[in-house]
């Protein structure tokens, strides 16, 4: 199954387009599905924002990722945020996050 949904407005000093899609995958083992979002997002001022998140379930438990990049309208990066959540052992109620961020100066 796909599902896609795409937003987008006419560029004027203070418009923001973005867009989005969603993706939606039933994988072979019964009961085990994985979904993927993607969305970029472009300011008025030209800075770049993409943003994607990932979900997995199986019989060992669910991890869930996700990732933003922002850009600056010269093309140079300004931030990147990377999260990932699994569980600490299968069919542990406890999960376990690591996120890492990346700033870098205009």
């Amino acid at each position: 199954m796909m599902a896609v949904a795409a937003f987008a407005q006419s560029p004027s000093s203070d418009t923001t387009t973005s867009t989005q899609s969603t993706t939606t995958t039933v994988a072979p083992a019964v009961g085990s599905y994985s979904t993927h979002k993607s969305q970029k997002t472009i300011e008025s001022n030209g800075t770049e924002t993409d943003k994607s998140q990932s979900y997995t379930s199986g019989a060992s438990g669910s991890t869930s990722s996700s990732s933003t990049q922002t850009t600056a309208p010269d093309g140079s990066k300004l931030s990147t945020t990377n999260e990932q959540r699994t569980p600490s052992s299968p069919g542990s109620d406890t999960t376990t996050i690591k996120r890492t961020t990346t700033t870098t100066g205009q």
